[in-house]
């Protein structure tokens, strides 16, 4: 367990946290995933392996780079040959070379560097951009809403091993640089005040950590050096150890042991020499991820691992191609990053917070003396407090110290008299202090020998208040009494008055209360009548009302009889013709068929005729005959070719007239439908305007009711301005004011403390160099009177003297007639005590 926690509650509450700044769901299975990765890549080892005349090395066993590629989302063969092969470009030419089994480990190693460095600026990112400030602000002439941030910067000290490593000189570069930061806010401005002050200071030497910077940031400093041996094919470290002595000898920062080896050196840090040793500097500064890795990891199925190696795009190619070789080193990375620190904390105001550890063992009460001077030594402090120590530790305005110390020269001082003067008229020199534009610097122990000058001529002038204070109190009780006989005398005459005016109101309280009974008793009496007369008038107009509607409704209805058969006369008119005609029609269509019948029988008939002549008659009669029925038949031919000509002209007609009849009614049926259509819409139309017209004058009322609720929100607004504005003003006003009654509180404060403390000194002075009992026992009554009525302040600030530790209180402690001589011990206390202060 870690911190009296089990794993699944620490994994409990990391998902907590996480869901907290917004890391919910893939993106936390992303962040897992990562993790695994980076603890899984660790897992994958190598050995050297020979084949096809060729020195490499393989994957030791499948399952680890199995998981791997599960964890990282890559395709295990691709990853295999990434681990184990390196692709080299010659001109237009590509060729893999393999790797042996220890450039393997270090690509590894690289990569999952690489891939957890990614997680970590992605989870700062999401951490910075969940928790920062809201865009909440003003608006400062037109820059726009603006909005502050508080940064807290945590760093490891010095670090100073047995072995230190390229890390701790990193480390302790950064301290390096911090320190110079330290050193320019804290003794450089100290100095600068000074200066602008006007004050002489002298030679004030203090640490400057410069050489020891351009020991590693020059020209030809560390980096330089190491980044000249990364970029060299045969470069080494003990290159980099003979280069730095060559070049850097004369540097004060650089130290050179008898005793060390080719690959070590030393650096005289601002908080003390460290020996380093250059083992492997020049295989870390050039700690770079293999390209086939990189590629790989540019089509992970992971966002973070494939965000963490974008794609190079033309410019920064020819970016690459046209810098210096050395620009991809770690050591230039930090120095960037670091760079861009400084530069952010340059832009900021910084405030220093130096934490010390007591003790090595990490145990409470207890506290290493050696160790805590040393560290104070490292962090700059000890040179901090000396120098103030050196020039001047106290300082106060002009207006501080002359307010404070002007009471010391009495009757003798002259009015606006410089501060220098009256200062070196006080100290009877102007040795012990320096007088700048705007402050007075007091040496050490000169403040403090003239706050003492002050206590003892405050003690003076709280011996003469005192007097003063004790007149104006017993003139006070005087008064007081008087007022309260008076106030006692009212009492009794407002007691008196007041039992009459209560049996007068009680009197008065029974009257109206009859009176209003009987007014009550009368006004429900005419409610009463009221209410039947209303029910009888009432009954009287509903049967009026009723009579007269009938009489309405039978007069209504006779009108709209009349209304509809005006309305419908036309339309009988009409169609009583349109019955006649075709009656007319009908007839002559009936006529003209029983002609047709008897043109028919008489057809008949005559061709019956003709037969029977043809039967009977014979001879010369028979053809006499047969000319007269030839005769007679070619009539009766011609007679039907009439007849037929004459029904063919009568049923054509009848087809026609039967057509214009069938059309006439449709078209009337037609117009009908389209008359009850166009009333519908009609109506329609004027039920939509009446609506319409309704609605728009609704809804110019409310434009208007609107248009005057926005006027007077407005005049509203500009009066709550207005106000604001007043509220504004006002506090600042009481702010001001709350500072100047505080700062005038506690210098009342401080002053009755010294009176009582006056007080107390008085007391035990005479008790102890007097003899005489009725003395003491009169000094001390004093002493009680006089805390009583001045530890009570007219601001409303009282002291609570009953806490206070006096000669007299502890005498009435022990007994309320007898007095004795106070204990030592008793006397020990009297000196601590000093009052407690109630607001």
């Amino acid at each position: 367990t870690i911190e009296g926690q089990t794993d699944g509650d620490k994994w409990l509450r990391t998902k907590s946290a996480m869901e907290t700044l917004g890391i919910k769901g893939d993106d936390m299975r992303d962040v897992f995933r990562v993790v695994a990765s980076v603890m899984q890549t660790g897992n994958v080892d190598f050995e050297d392996w020979t084949g096809n005349g060729e020195e490499g090395s393989k994957v030791v066993g499948d399952v680890e780079v199995e998981r791997l590629a599960d964890v990282t989302g890559f395709d295990i063969v691709s990853l295999k040959k990434a681990l184990t092969y390196r692709t080299m470009t010659a001109r237009n030419d590509s060729y893999s070379v393999p790797l042996k089994a220890d450039q393997a480990r270090e690509g590894r190693d690289a990569f999952a560097k690489g891939v957890y460095d990614a997680l970590f600026r992605s989870l700062v990112k999401r951490i910075n951009k969940a928790t920062e400030a809201k865009k909440v602000g003003i608006d400062v002439k037109g820059m726009g809403v603006r909005t502050g941030k508080i940064g807290l910067l945590d760093i490891f000290g010095f670090e100073s091993f047995k072995v230190n490593r390229f890390e701790q000189m990193c480390i302790n570069w950064t301290n390096e640089k911090l320190q110079e930061k330290f050193t320019q806010d804290v003794f450089s401005n100290v100095v600068k005040e000074y200066e602008s002050e006007g004050i002489p200071l002298g030679s004030i030497a203090y640490d400057d950590n410069s050489g020891v910077l351009s020991l590693i940031e020059g020209r030809m400093g560390a980096i330089s050096i190491l980044n000249e041996e990364c970029v060299r094919p045969k470069g080494s470290d003990e290159a980099f150890v003979s280069k730095m002595y060559a070049v850097n000898g004369t540097n004060e920062g650089l130290v050179k042991g008898k005793r060390f080896n080719k690959l070590q050196f030393a650096i005289a840090h601002y908080a003390g020499d460290v020996v380093y040793d250059a083992s492997e500097f020049v295989r870390k500064n050039a700690d770079s991820i293999p390209q086939d890795l990189v590629k790989l990891a540019r089509i992970s199925t992971n966002p973070i691992i494939r965000e963490a190696f974008p794609e190079e795009g033309k410019s920064d190619k020819e970016k690459r191609r046209g810098s210096s070789i050395v620009g991809n080193t770690v050591w230039t990375k930090f120095r960037g990053q670091l760079g861009d620190l400084m530069e952010d904390l340059g832009k900021t105001q910084t405030r220093y917070i130096r934490c010390i550890k007591p003790n090595k063992e990490k145990v409470p009460y207890k506290v290493d003396m050696a160790s805590t001077l040393e560290q104070l030594r490292c962090a700059g402090v000890v040179a901090a407090v000396t120098i103030s120590r050196a020039a001047f530790p106290n300082r106060l305005t002009h207006m501080d110290a002359k307010g404070r110390f002007e009471c010391l020269r009495g009757s003798s001082g002259k009015e606006g008299e410089n501060i220098g003067d009256m200062l070196g008229a006080i100290l009877e020199g102007k040795d012990g202090f320096e007088v700048g534009k705007t402050r007075v610097y007091f040496k050490l122990g000169v403040l403090e020998k003239l706050e003492q000058k002050r206590l003892v001529a405050m003690g003076e002038y709280a011996t003469r208040i005192g007097a003063t204070v004790r007149m104006h109190l017993a003139r006070t009780d005087y008064e007081n009494m008087r007022d309260a006989a008076i106030v006692v005398q009212s009492i009794g005459r407002m007691a008196i008055e007041r039992g009459a005016f209560l049996d007068m109101k009680e009197s008065s309280v029974m009257v109206q209360c009859l009176v209003r009974c009987y007014q009550s008793k009368l006004n429900l009496r005419n409610r009463r009548h009221y209410k039947a007369s209303t029910v009888i008038s009432s009954g009287w107009r509903a049967c009026k009302q009723r009579s007269s509607f009938r009489t309405f409704v039978a007069a209504s209805i006779i009108i709209q009889a009349m209304a509809r058969c005006k309305s419908q006369k036309a339309r009988y008119i009409l169609q009583l013709a349109e019955a006649k005609e075709e009656a007319k029609m009908e007839n002559q269509l009936k006529a003209l068929k029983k002609k047709l019948v008897d043109e028919e029988e008489r057809r008949k008939q005559a061709e019956e005729r003709a037969k029977d002549m043809e039967l009977k008659g014979g001879g010369g009669a028979a053809r006499k005959q047969s000319g007269e029925s030839s005769s007679s038949i070619e009539g009766f031919v011609d007679v039907s070719d009439s007849q037929q000509m004459l029904m063919d002209e009568s049923g054509k007609m009848l087809d026609y007239l039967r057509k214009e009849v069938f059309k006439l009614r449709t078209t009337q049926s037609q117009l009908r439908t389209e008359n009850e259509r166009l009333k519908e819409n009609n109506r329609r139309l004027l039920d939509a305007n009446a609506a319409a017209g309704a609605s728009f004058a609704a809804l110019n009322q409310h434009a208007k009711q609107l248009s005057r609720s926005n006027g007077k929100y407005q005049n509203e607004l500009q009066s709550n301005k207005i106000t604001e504005r007043k509220l504004g003003t006002t506090i600042m006003e009481l702010k001001e004011e709350l500072k100047m009654q505080k700062a005038t509180y506690i210098a009342e404060v401080h002053s009755r403390i010294q009176y009582s403390k006056m007080l107390e000194i008085l007391a035990r002075t005479v008790e102890e160099k007097s003899d005489d009992q009725l003395l003491v026992d009169e000094v001390n009554a004093i002493v009680e009177d006089c805390e009583k009525s001045y530890m009570r302040g007219p601001n409303g600030m009282n002291v609570d003297i009953s806490r206070m530790k006096t000669p007299g209180r502890r005498k009435k402690r022990r007994s309320l007639l007898g007095f004795g001589s106070p204990k030592p011990e008793e006397d020990d206390e009297a000196g601590e005590g000093e009052g407690l202060i109630d607001g």
